[in-house]
């Protein structure tokens, strides 16, 4: 059940008024805030609070037409909103992090060629163009510590197929770290 005031502030935001979008902010901003903290309570992620804080007022002002009083209140709308915003943004950070963390424990490996790749991005590409098996034997390889015969234990496979593996996946990456940037 949507109450009057949500009723104005939702015709007032479909109407693009911002004196309605500060109303909501009045009336769900700490309830979004809180949220937003909550989920976002990591040392490293308390930052990103804001971040999304604003990214909720900005997709309710751009996609009110999507809220439908016959699923649910409004209410649940927002705290929905910033629940996946807030998730959203700790999976990018984190995702961010790992990929950092990642190149960072491939590029100690001399016998990659990496030291010479100085910009991040280039190296996510190159890694990106590994399929998924293999970037996941590499992440528990290089960054994890694995040895081949974990590996090959622990995901099915014979260590002679995980060391193939990782062979094609050093000489992908020596190939394609060197694609326009000589």
């Amino acid at each position: 059940m949507i109450s009057q005031k949500e009723k104005i502030i939702i015709e007032g935001i479909k109407n693009k008024s911002t004196n309605s979008l500060e109303d909501l902010i009045s009336l769900y901003g700490n309830l979004v805030d809180y949220i937003a903290k909550s989920i976002l309570k990591e040392d490293q992620l308390k930052e990103y609070a804001e971040e999304a804080y604003n990214d909720v007022f900005t997709t309710v002002w751009f996609n009110i037409d999507c809220f439908d009083e016959e699923y649910g209140n409004f209410k649940g709308w927002i705290i929905s909103i910033t629940k996946f915003k807030a998730l959203d943004i700790k999976k990018k950070i984190f995702k961010e992090s790992f990929n950092i963390e990642l190149i960072d424990e491939i590029t100690k490996s001399e016998d990659l060629g990496f030291s010479k790749i100085e910009n991040r991005e280039i190296a996510n590409e190159i890694l990106d163009k590994l399929e998924k098996k293999d970037k996941i034997i590499f992440i528990k390889r290089y960054l994890e510590g694995y040895s081949i015969k974990e590996i090959a234990k622990e995901m099915g496979y014979s260590e002679n197929y995980i060391h193939t593996r990782i062979s094609r996946s050093r000489k992908k990456i020596k190939e394609s770290s060197w694609e326009g940037i000589l």
